[in-house]
C-alpha cells in the first residue's frame, strides 16, 4: 500500500474532521455515562441493575472484538466508522423517543446498551487502525496526543454536563443530546477522504475468519518489538489497573474515609493531568525521543505511586488531616496523569507504526481482548487479597514489583521498542 497523499502538517482536513467527530461524540457519551447510572439508581435503587448495565457495556464489545478485527481489515474503515456512529446515534435517539413518551423500561435500556457495545467494538477496531492511514508517520505521535487531549477534555466536561442536564432536564434530554452528538460525528466523518482498499481474494466464511483472526495474534508474537511492547503492557496492566480499580478506591473510601465529592475530585486531578500531558506532548515535546519520554514517564509514575503507598501506612496516615491528605493525593494523581501520557502515547504510536495497515484492526482487537481479560482477572485476585492483606502493604508490594519489571523491561527491550521501523504495508490504495 502506498501511504495516502496528504499534507505534511497535522491539522489537514482529514485529521481535523476525525478529531472534531471524536470530540462531539465523546462529550455526548460522557453526558450519558454519568446520567444513566443515576437514572437506573433512581428507577430501581438496585446495585445489581447497575452491575448488569456495566457488564453489558463490556462483554458484548469483547465478544465482538474478533469479528471487528477481521471486518476492519476487509472493509473500508471510514464506512465502518460512519455507519457505527449513525447506528449508535439512531439507537440513542430511539431511547430519547421512548423516554419522552414514558415508554422507557429497564429491559429496553439493557438491550440497546448491549447492541451499542457491539457497535463500539467495530468502531474502535476500525478507527484505531485508520488513524495512521490519514496522518503522516512523523505526525502520528502528535496526532495521538491531540486525540488524548480531546478524550481527557471530554472526560472532564461530559460528566459535569451529564449531572447538570439529568438533574435539570431529565434522562430524555440526555438521550436526545447524546444521540444528536453521534449523528453530528457521523456527518463530519463523511467528509474524510479515505481511499485505502485491501485485496482479499477469499470469501469470508468460518474457516477464513479463524485463519485471519489467528494471523493478527501471530503477528504480535513474530514481531520482536511488538512482542516486547505487548508483553510489558499486558503484565503492567494486570498489576496496575486493578490497583486503581480495587485497592485505591478501598483505601480512599474505607480507610481514609474521603467523601464521594473528595474522591471524585481526586479522579479529576488525574484526568486534568492527562489533559496537560497530552497538550505538552503535542505542543512542546513533539521532537522528544520516545525512549526519554517512556523511561522518564515510567519511573516518575512509579515513584509517585510509591509515595502514595508510603502515605497510607497507618502511622503516617494517622498524623495527617483528611484535607492535607486530599491535596497531597490530588497532586500525586495529577503528576501520574501527566507522565502517564508520556508512556501511553509513544507505546500506542509505536504499536500503530509496527503493524501493517492490512492487519492492523486484527492486531488491535487482539490486544484489546487480552487487556480486557487481564484487568478483571487482576481485580478478582486483588479483591481476595484485600480480605487477607493490609491495603498499604499490598500497594507498596505491587508497586515495587511493577518497578522491578519495568527496570528489567528497559534493560532488555530491543531498540525497536523505542524507535520502530514502520511496517511495510501490504495493501494497495
Amino acid at each position: 500500500m502506498r501511504r495516502m497523499s496528504s499534507e505534511n502538517r497535522l491539522f489537514n482536513r482529514n485529521f481535523t474532521l476525525y478529531a472534531l467527530g471524536r470530540l462531539v461524540s465523546i462529550i455526548g457519551s460522557g453526558i450519558q455515562m454519568i446520567a444513566i447510572p443515576l437514572y437506573i439508581l433512581d428507577l430501581t435503587g438496585s446495585g445489581t441493575a447497575m452491575g448488569i448495565f456495566t457488564l453489558l457495556g463490556i462483554l458484548p464489545r469483547l465478544a465482538a472484538a474478533p469479528f471487528a478485527g477481521v471486518i476492519g481489515d476487509r472493509w473500508n474503515r471510514k464506512s465502518i466508522m460512519v455507519w457505527t456512529d449513525f447506528l449508535r446515534g439512531f439507537l440513542i435517539l430511539f431511547l430519547a423517543f421512548l423516554a419522552f413518551n414514558n415508554f422507557m423500561s429497564l429491559i429496553v435500556l439493557f438491550v440497546v446498551q448491549a447492541i451499542i457495545s457491539v457497535f463500539d467494538g467495530f468502531f474502535g477496531a476500525a478507527t484505531s487502525a485508520m488513524l495512521p492511514d490519514i496522518v503522516s508517520e512523523e505526525n502520528l505521535r502528535r496526532a495521538n496526543s491531540v486525540l488524548g487531549s480531546v478524550n481527557s477534555f471530554s472526560m472532564i466536561i461530559g460528566p459535569i454536563l451529564g449531572g447538570i442536564i439529568y438533574g435539570v432536564l431529565g434522562i430524555s434530554m440526555v438521550f436526545l443530546l447524546n444521540g444528536i452528538s453521534f449523528v453530528v460525528s457521523a456527518i463530519s466523518e463523511l467528509f474524510i477522504t479515505y481511499k485505502v482498499k485491501f485485496k482479499k481474494e477469499a470469501k469470508l466464511d468460518v474457516k477464513t475468519f479463524f485463519v485471519e483472526f489467528k494471523q493478527g495474534i501471530a503477528f504480535i508474537f513474530t514481531n520482536r518489538g511488538l512482542k516486547y511492547l505487548f508483553t510489558f503492557a499486558m503484565v503492567t496492566n494486570f498489576l496496575l489497573s486493578p490497583l486503581f480499580q480495587v485497592v485505591e478506591p478501598y483505601v480512599l473510601r474505607q480507610i481514609v474515609k474521603m467523601s464521594s465529592q473528595q474522591y471524585g475530585f481526586v479522579q479529576t486531578f488525574f484526568t486534568i493531568g492527562m489533559l496537560l500531558g497530552n497538550i505538552v506532548l503535542a505542543s512542546f515535546l513533539k521532537k522528544a525521543r520516545n525512549k526519554i519520554l517512556m523511561v522518564s514517564g515510567l519511573f516518575i509514575e512509579l515513584a509517585m505511586l510509591m509515595m502514595f503507598g508510603v502515605l497510607i501506612f497507618p502511622n503516617i496516615l494517622s498524623k495527617m488531616s483528611i484535607w492535607n491528605f486530599f491535596w497531597i493525593t490530588g497532586s500525586i494523581y495529577f503528576i501520574v496523569g501527566v507522565f502517564n501520557t508520556f508512556v501511553n502515547v509513544p507505546i500506542f504510536t509505536n504499536l500503530q507504526l509496527m503493524t501493517p495497515s492490512s492487519i492492523r484492526s486484527r492486531v488491535f482487537s487482539s490486544i484489546e481482548i487480552f487487556s480486557q481479560l487481564m484487568t478483571p482477572l487482576g481485580a478478582v485476585i486483588y479483591g481476595f487479597l484485600l480480605d487477607h492483606v493490609a491495603a498499604h502493604l499490598m500497594f507498596i508490594s505491587i508497586t515495587a514489583l511493577s518497578s522491578l519489571i519495568t527496570l528489567v523491561f528497559i534493560v532488555i527491550a530491543p531498540h525497536e521498542v523505542y524507535d520502530p521501523v514502520p511496517a511495510k504495508a501490504n495493501a494497495e490504495s
